[in-house]
Order: structure tokens, then sequence, then C-alpha cells
């Protein structure tokens, strides 16, 4: 037997409650959008192979230009099952490998399927866990909530500003180039790229971050971090 709000809560205001049954209702309707599209996007097998092998030999995620390990190859594959490893140290402006899907090889909708994307091989791409999770259905820049993630306590940089990580993913995926002053050739399909500050003594607000590869990274000391340091921020 299912019970109304006013019956779940007869002591709250009239006015309180209708906001609560307005945030049911979103909630709820987020909840039916959501697993509408799962049923509408599935990808089979035949469909995963034949984006994992157009790319071939440069099987990167075309948001950051990470390149999949082995076994995240063979998981998507199907050719093995079982979670990835997290990693032990991760950096701290893109924090990839907190957890296990944040490693894995999985399939973007480059035109998202509630915006019209079909689900083909023309409108898919390899995206790290990381990424795709951090890119959900936003769009603009303007869709995160705030420039700056929190702060921490970086056991080398001291007390420093966590981008927000739909700022960081944007940005190195809009530039997909290194940014070096004296130039350099790298890009997203041939090199993962990374945030990096114009100015040490600024905040990591988009303003003030630029993107690099390994080679030009100015953090290449500093940016690898135990995943505890983020979660007790």
């Amino acid at each position: 037997m299912s019970l109304s709000l006013r019956e779940l809560a007869p002591a709250v205001p009239a006015d309180e409650l209708q906001v609560a049954a307005r945030q049911l209702a979103a909630y709820g309707w987020r909840e039916v959008k959501a697993r509408r599209e799962a049923e509408r996007t599935y990808i089979d097998k035949d469909l995963r192979q034949a984006v994992w092998f157009r790319d071939d030999p440069l099987q990167r995620c075309y948001l950051c230009g990470y390149r999949f390990s082995p076994d995240a190859r063979d998981a998507f594959l199907r050719r093995k099952s079982g979670r990835l490893t997290p990693a032990r140290l991760v950096d701290f402006t893109r924090p990839r490998g907190i957890n296990h899907r944040h490693l894995r090889v999985e399939l973007d909708h480059v035109i998202p399927v509630f915006e019209g994307g079909a689900t083909d091989e023309d409108n898919l791409r390899l995206a790290c866990g990381w990424c795709n999770l951090v890119k959900s259905s936003l769009w603009s820049l303007y869709d995160a909530k705030s420039w700056s993630a929190g702060v921490i306590n970086h056991p080398s940089l001291g007390r420093i500003t966590v981008p927000q990580p739909f700022w960081v993913m944007r940005i190195v995926a809009t530039r997909a180039r290194c940014e070096a002053p004296d130039g350099c050739p790298a890009r997203l399909e041939t090199d993962e790229l990374f945030v990096a500050p114009l100015s040490k003594k600024g905040a990591l607000t988009p303003t003030n971050l630029m993107v690099v590869c390994r080679k030009h990274d100015p953090w290449a000391g500093h940016r690898l971090v135990s995943p505890s340091l983020l979660s007790r921020r």
C-alpha cells in the first residue's frame, strides 16, 4: 500500500510538501529518461569491435588522450571479465583511477541520444571512464556548477585549488594540443594531455589553465598524489 506525502509527513507545512513533491517528480522523471536512454543505446559486441578496430592502433580516450591498458582493452572487447585495479596514485587535477570505472574503455555519444544522436559507429568515440563520467550530458563550460572542486593540502605544492572536473575535461578536449610556448607537436591523437597553471601563483580557474603534454608538464614531479588526499578535502 502506497502512502501520500501528507500521510508520511503530517506535520510538515503545505508549501514545503509542494517543494518536496516537485523535487521527487523531477528525480523520478530523470530516472525514467535515463532508463529509456539505456534501452535505446544498447551497444552490442560487433559495434564495440567496429569502433575499437576503427581507431587501431592509436586507441586513446578522444577527450584526454589517455592510452588504454591491455586489461581495459580485453574487458571492453569482452575477452575477459573482472574489475580493473584502482590506481595507487592519481593526478590531483584529473583523479582518474580512484575507482575501477575510471580506467575502463567506454563508448561516448559525441551527440547525446537525447539531443538526437545516433548509436552508430559515426557518433561513437572511445573514452576513458573518468572523462565519460565527467562529461555526462553536459555541453557548455557554463553547465558546470563552479570553477573549483575544492582545496587540498598538497604534500609539495601546499594549499592548492582542485579544478572542477568538467572544466579539466572540457579544456583539454577542446584545445586538443600541447600549448607549450616553444611549440609542441603533441595532440590528443598521439599523446595524453594535462592541465597546468599559466601562473603558479593563481588559482586553478579556467582563465589560468593551459594544456600540456607529459614532456612540457611543469608539475611532472607533483601531479600524482594518494587518492586518500582527495577524499579528505
